[in-house]
């Protein structure tokens, strides 16, 4: 078991969270409840489709988060692909709080999944709707000394994922991220970012709505150890951008691009989904049109940076 955390801890910041590159993959999920201390198969596994409204449960106890670091520019960000994903890493002391998690997390890492068009690649769905992509951006228990000691506690880990629609300009706040891909197109590939930018530019203006259930990690070992927090305000990339992140590639050799790098949704079993705003508002994710605006503003005028 101490070899396996290990080794998973060693590559947490490339993925979340594989116990290795070559071990398993996305064409052949059947056999992930097979793998070594996998809990893949077991009965709180995300992600999982959101019901529609009138299915989930208000609970007032969702309070608004407080995000402490997130208007700082990320520090040492480092990109990579991992064959599974593209993923950033950083070092600055960003965290979330509130939201009744129950505790402070540090944000580790960000990573994406997309498909290979505009009709998949979310792995969240909304009432059975799929997005071009989404965004998890993964926080580890302050509590635990590290994330690879956090992965296996209960209350290890907070995520906090992103819908990603497709928009009709480009989002400069993801550029630096986007823009480095070129670098990373080959599995193992790993480049430092030298643009500065911020997770908080990152994320809508509106984070007051969102949907929370108990889950787990959704690749092997699947650690059912995950407190989900998603939003119901969308992100948005252009079609340049989407078709950026799919065509990087899951070898070293440049034979399959990466794309199609989800889990579909999970059975509920019996759990509950809990939303923080009124199911009288309206009924559905709320558009990307505000995200691109205020986007737009802050590209603009330079506020990215």
């Amino acid at each position: 078991m101490n070899r396996i955390l290990a080794v998973l801890a060693s590559c947490i910041f490339g993925n979340i969270f594989p116990i290795n590159a070559a071990g398993w993959n996305y064409t052949d999920q059947a056999s992930w409840s097979q793998m070594p201390d996998s809990k893949c198969s077991l009965t709180s596994q995300s992600p999982i489709n959101f019901p529609p409204m009138v299915e989930m449960k208000y609970s007032e106890n969702l309070k608004p988060f407080t995000f402490t670091g997130y208007e700082n520019a990320v520090t040492s960000p480092v990109v990579s692909n991992n064959g599974h994903t593209i993923t950033v890493s950083f070092t600055n002391t960003a965290t979330v709080s509130g939201g009744d998690l129950g505790s402070t997390f540090k944000a580790a890492q960000f990573h994406f999944h997309w498909g290979s068009d505009n009709t998949k690649g979310s792995e969240h769905t909304y009432n059975g709707k799929n997005y071009p992509a989404e965004i998890h951006i993964v926080h580890y228990n302050t509590k635990y000394s590290d994330i690879g000691t956090a992965m296996t506690n209960v209350d290890g880990l907070a995520v906090l994922g992103f819908f990603i629609e497709v928009g009709p300009i480009h989002n400069c706040n993801f550029g630096p991220v986007v823009d480095a891909l070129t670098n990373v197109e080959r599995k193992d590939d790993r480049h430092t970012i030298t643009s500065p930018f911020k997770l908080r530019h990152m994320l809508p203006m509106q984070l007051r709505d969102y949907y929370r259930y108990m889950g787990s990690l959704t690749t092997p070992p699947c650690y059912e150890t995950v407190k989900w927090t998603v939003f119901r305000d969308l992100l948005y990339m252009s079609e340049e951008q989407l078709q950026k992140l799919r065509s990087v590639y899951i070898d070293t050799t440049k034979t399959e691009v990466m794309v199609d790098n989800w889990r579909p949704p999970q059975p509920l079993n019996g759990r509950t989904v809990y939303i923080s705003f009124d199911v009288k508002a309206n009924s559905s994710p709320a558009a990307w049109l505000s995200s691109c605006l205020v986007a737009l503003v802050l590209c603009v005028h330079g506020l990215a940076l």
